[in-house]
């Protein structure tokens, strides 16, 4: 075990006073970024609310990665909560930027920190539906039901992700039938239909991709 020196315990001192400074400031520098976050988004501008409050996360994933605040639990929370509101902010503004791989990354993100997040729920469910994952969506959107069950732009997108999905595989059993109309050949009818699912997936996050 590598002993603790007293350089670095004074370092480490050091580290803890300005990280407390700066929590005690009224306006800080990653407020600011925040700020500036919320009106690029406000005004349309996703691509600079997106780098704003990128910077804000990495200022916080300073903070939590070195564990300045270990020593505060009160402090330690409020980190915590900047951590899962950016990431929420992220999902939403990549969502806009129909970005929904990212958009997913960032709600992921939000629901490591509080499984519960009824925003990182919908965000997810929002960018599944986007991408034509009709079934992920909905089982996003029936979580969030059962922790809000009035939610009604949950239960609005829960009807129209179960709809596209049964559309989806009605014009998969069609085409299958026509392809594979013989008795025999029932069993690839279906392999087929979760073919073309799949392959409406990829076509989708291509397009998303092209867009970036």
């Amino acid at each position: 075990m590598e002993k603790q020196t007293s350089e670095d315990t004074e370092e480490e001192a050091e580290e803890l006073e300005a990280a407390d400074k700066e929590s005690k400031l009224p306006a800080s520098k990653r407020e600011k970024e925040e700020l500036k976050g919320k009106e690029a988004y406000d005004r349309g501008d996703y691509e600079e609310a997106v780098k704003n409050w990128m910077a804000s996360l990495r200022s916080v994933k300073y903070l939590l990665d070195k564990k300045l605040y270990a020593h505060n639990a009160e402090h330690q929370k409020q980190v915590e909560n900047m951590d899962l509101r950016f990431n929420l902010n992220l999902a939403q503004a990549h969502i806009k930027l129909r970005d929904f791989s990212k958009a997913i990354e960032f709600a992921d993100n939000a629901l490591r920190r509080d499984p519960s997040s009824s925003k990182a729920l919908y965000r997810k469910s929002v960018a599944l539906f986007e991408t034509m994952d009709y079934s992920q969506a909905a089982q996003q959107l029936q979580k969030l039901l059962d922790l809000d069950p009035d939610n009604l732009a949950a239960k609005d997108l829960l009807q129209k992700a179960k709809r596209n999905e049964a559309r989806g595989e009605l014009r998969a059993r069609r085409m299958s039938q026509r392809i594979f109309g013989t008795p025999g050949r029932q069993a690839d009818a279906g392999i087929f239909s979760n073919i073309v699912g799949r392959i409406r997936q990829i076509c989708c996050r291509r397009a998303n991709a092209r867009q970036d």
